[in-house]
């Protein structure tokens, strides 16, 4: 006899629990999709379960100072964090964070105004800096964000009251933006080298001084981590290509054809159960809806049972955990 775990036998079930044995009723591939939802989006988060916890792996790159999660794969992750095969400090807040990597700036008289609003070109000290970054999304900063390089320049002529001010930031990716509409300005900057040019919105009046701020750092292997809006974020910055490892707990493995099986077969009658609650739900069907709660509470209990018994086996982390005995303690030779 074949004992039933494959996605065609999920679909059997759920038909039976639905009373919609015919296609007419309800498709394979409507079924298919209440099946993967709670399989993929439900039973994880009502479920934190080991089969689903996992190693999440990546690679560092020299300068880079932000990482992101494929939160598609993973749906959260916790310490211990390793960088490089050394344990890494670790936050999730990202301004404990910066207090203890402060973002110090350093500011540089790097020209003077000719009387046009440029381009003026030169080169930073203090490199390699750090770029602008979007903390919450993509790697392009816009006025509000994290602006890291500005420049700056009085465009009132000297001895003239009051004094207006230009200021431009870099846009994270090499580029520069007008700090008050993120409009692009022309221009580039190297966070490497420091070598920059730009051009202003506004004429820089003969001799007045072009301010630049920014933020240098000494790249070398990270020792601190933060995980903020789905990103890592390390420091120091990397100098070179480090591993990174932290567990998360995953998402499962979509069932796409009818011969899948769940990563742990006996899940199956827990996956017919959650999908025929969903559709009986969205048909207006809470009679039969609840008549089968408790049928799905029991293979709910079921599934986490194995978990359960594994975690009641190991012993609850202190500050003690891991350190040796001689005999009976880690002072030697006498407690």
């Amino acid at each position: 006899m074949v004992t039933p775990n494959t996605l065609a036998d999920i679909r059997q079930k759920v038909r039976f629990l639905t009373a919609r044995p015919s296609i007419e009723q309800i498709t394979d591939a409507q079924i298919d999709g209440y099946i993967n939802t709670y399989y993929l989006y439900d039973m994880p988060e009502s479920l934190r379960l080991l089969k689903l916890k996992d190693t999440y792996t990546f690679s560092t790159v020299a300068n880079q100072e932000k990482y992101a999660l494929p939160n598609d794969l993973f749906m959260t992750i916790e310490p211990p964090f390793y960088v490089g095969g050394q344990l890494a400090e670790y936050f999730q807040d990202l301004q404990t964070f910066y207090m203890q990597w402060p973002k110090i700036n350093y500011i540089q008289l790097i020209n003077v105004g000719n009387g046009t609003n440029g381009p003026y070109t030169g080169t930073l000290t203090g490199t390699p800096m750090l770029q602008s970054i979007n903390p919450s999304g993509d790697d392009v900063a816009t006025p509000g964000k994290d602006i890291r390089v500005m420049f700056s320049a009085i465009i009132t002529a000297q001895n003239v009251s009051p004094v207006s001010v230009t200021t431009a930031y870099d846009d994270g990716v090499g580029g520069f933006i007008n700090s008050t509409n993120g409009a692009p300005l022309a221009g580039t900057i190297n966070y490497l080298t420091g070598a920059y040019t730009i051009t202003f919105n506004n004429i820089i009046p003969q001799g007045n001084q072009i301010n630049a701020t920014m933020i240098p750092y000494v790249a070398s292997i990270p020792r601190t981590g933060c995980f903020y809006q789905d990103q890592f974020f390390l420091r120091p910055v990397p100098d070179k290509a480090y591993i990174v490892e932290i567990n998360g707990f995953r998402y499962p493995t979509a069932l796409m054809n009818a011969g899948d099986t769940p990563e742990l077969k006996f899940w199956w009658q827990l996956l017919a159960y959650g999908a025929a609650r969903k559709i009986l739900v969205d048909n207006g069907d809470y009679e039969n809806a609840a008549a089968q709660e408790p049928y799905f509470l029991e293979q709910l209990a079921y599934v986490q049972r194995r978990t359960l018994k594994l975690l009641s086996t190991q012993r609850a982390q202190t500050i003690y955990s891991g350190q040796g005995s001689f005999p009976f303690s880690n002072l030697y030779p006498y407690i």
